[in-house]
């Protein structure tokens, strides 16, 4: 497959937004389409998930006018209504807590992501890194985002086509970002918090490591997430977030793994492992091969461990599961390993067993 096309975003929101909607349309529409038969599959109708889209278009633009304008500018290019863009860019929220039901019907986001401190690697780089496993329809449907801007710090980040936040990404100023879907059962309490995408873009504006868990930890959460952040000076930190409560989890020798439940975290229920068990072996997998490889820690090493297949298809490169309804089929969607220090993202338009991984520098 080919590697993934890579925007470079300037101007004001509505530029950033125009350039986005016009490149993208065609990936955009496609994304849409696998989000409504997705939700469709799990009992909600379609017009109820495009009223609900149109409904977050508004609290996001409460919440942030730059971002709504963006999301705006994307539908215009795109020659799309707004309601289905605000889905896309609320579709996490969707997935995990008004759809409560939707995400119990089957997969929802997982994967496998881990830190490297540069007293573990071998050039003395602070490297992140994750495989993202979700719906194998989004195969072929993501973008790097390359966003240069007058009044914060530039960013390069993965997304999905027709959102403007980004997943995981990195800045200028050395604040890398991968997560993990989590889930409790207290998901969707109050529809009214900040939607995950704008804390996402939040920390992709950070210039500082204290900024960037301000854009977590400062207001509670619609629904969960596990944020693992690292800084380009040597430092990594995972936060289990839950709608009401975090945990910390940090790294030993240099190394921390994490999948899809809640590790340090007493005070919540973790549900995910009921639909997506494999996250009790995944992140204990891979920190397993990293220390059986014998060698510091670098980007070719965590290429290979990240095509790992044990237990497959629900592996650390994951596979769709041809047991499982169409529309809840998922995979390793993208593979992404980040080298703070150098501003490098590495990436997979597909699983990492399939897919060379192709260089975006943020520099250009």
């Amino acid at each position: 497959m080919s590697s993934l096309p890579i925007l470079d975003l300037t101007g004001d929101p509505k530029a950033r937004g125009r350039t986005h909607g016009a490149a993208l349309a065609p990936l955009i529409k496609n994304n849409i389409e696998t989000y409504l038969a997705r939700f469709e599959a799990g009992g909600i109708a379609r017009e109820d998930t495009l009223a609900e889209g149109a409904r977050w278009a508004d609290r996001i633009a409460q919440f942030d006018p730059d971002y709504a304008a963006e999301m705006t500018a994307i539908a215009e290019a795109a020659g799309l209504d707004l309601a289905p863009i605000g889905m896309l860019n609320a579709r996490w929220e969707l997935t995990y807590s008004l759809y409560a039901k939707e995400a119990s019907y089957g997969q929802v986001d997982g994967c496998t992501a881990f830190a490297a401190l540069p007293e573990a690697t071998r050039t003395g780089a602070t490297l992140l890194g994750q495989n993202w496993d979700w719906l194998k329809q989004l195969i072929g449907h993501m973008a790097v985002l390359r966003c240069r801007r007058d009044n914060a710090p530039d960013f390069m980040c993965i997304t999905q086509a027709g959102i403007a936040g980004g997943i995981m990404g990195l800045n200028e100023a050395g604040i890398g970002l991968v997560v993990n879907g989590l889930t409790t059962d207290r998901e969707g309490a109050d529809p009214e918090r900040k939607p995950f995408h704008l804390r996402v873009r939040e920390i992709m504006g950070a210039e500082s490591l204290a900024t960037a868990l301000r854009a977590i930890l400062e207001a509670p959460r619609v629904c969960s997430a596990n944020f693992l952040l690292g800084h380009a000076e040597g430092e990594a930190i995972d936060v289990e977030a839950a709608p009401d409560d975090a945990a910390t989890i940090y790294p030993e020798d240099g190394v921390l793994t994490h999948a899809n439940h809640f590790e340090a975290l007493p005070s919540v229920t973790s549900t995910i492992e009921r639909n997506r068990p494999s996250t009790l072996y995944r992140a204990r997998r891979l920190k397993k091969l990293m220390r059986q490889a014998n060698r510091p820690v670098d980007v070719d090493l965590m290429q290979g461990l990240f095509t790992d297949h044990f237990s497959h298809p629900h592996a650390i490169c994951a596979h769709p599961d041809e047991t499982e309804p169409e529309t809840n089929q998922g995979g390793t969607v993208v593979s992404v390993i980040l080298d703070l220090t150098n501003r490098v993202l590495y990436a997979t338009n597909g699983p990492p067993c399939e897919n060379e991984y192709q260089e975006y520098r943020l520099a250009g």
